[in-house]
């Protein structure tokens, strides 16, 4: 299951199991061309198929699943330019929430971003790394640094990007252990220096990914 004591209906299991599959589309871990089945999703995530169902409805109307002959669904390929395409507009949408979080600094509760550091450390000893308890676990601290950043408008935007933050690209890097590497993030995001703080986030960003460089 996801979302222990989350149950199927209620808002928060929509919005999970429906970024859970916009990622796994965006990041290619479920390929171009891949039948989509209502079951076999509900048993693999541990819910019921209502919020499987709404979940691809709304991947449909945005063009990332296909409805083909007798009402199957499959996967549209995003190809390694789109992708990288992808991670440029996540490279720019950080760098703006640093430059926000910098000028109020002063005014962020940092404390409920630092015990987001939790769940991403149990997520990752009891299930795993690539473990879909940890892939949400990190979208929910990096969804969180957006709502500190922006005003309620620009984070429900940027909430809706949560595809824009996979876990396979830089996360799992040797010498980057995901909860320390984390930690120094929200330090350099809180330390009120700008160009450590923008720095910091496109590093973070960028490590490990593709053919990106740092210049």
């Amino acid at each position: 299951m996801i979302a222990p004591g989350v149950t199927a209906g209620e808002p928060n299991a929509r919005e999970t199991v429906y970024r859970y599959l916009r990622q796994r589309i965006t990041t290619g871990e479920y390929g171009g061309g891949m039948r989509l089945v209502e079951e076999q999703i509900a048993e693999e995530l541990g819910v019921s198929r209502t919020p499987i169902r709404e979940a691809l409805q709304r991947l449909t109307s945005e063009g990332l699943v296909l409805r083909v002959r007798r009402g199957q669904l499959i996967v549209v390929k995003v190809d390694a330019e789109a992708r990288a395409e992808l991670h440029l507009l996540r490279c720019a949408f950080d760098e703006v929430a640093a430059k926000m979080l910098t000028q109020r600094q002063d005014q962020v509760n940092w404390a409920p971003l630092y015990e987001l550091l939790t769940p991403l450390e149990t997520s990752i000893r009891d299930h795993g790394i690539t473990s879909s308890q940890f892939s949400m676990a990190h979208l929910d601290l990096h969804m969180a640094i957006n709502r500190a950043a922006f005003s309620s408008v620009t984070s429900s935007f940027l909430d809706r990007q949560a595809f824009l933050y996979p876990t396979d690209d830089y996360v799992q890097q040797p010498g980057h252990e995901p909860v320390s590497q984390h930690r120094a993030l929200l330090d350099d995001l809180s330390s009120g220096d700008l160009e450590r703080a923008t720095t910091a986030v496109r590093i973070h960003a960028l490590r490990g990914f593709g053919n990106a460089t740092l210049d």
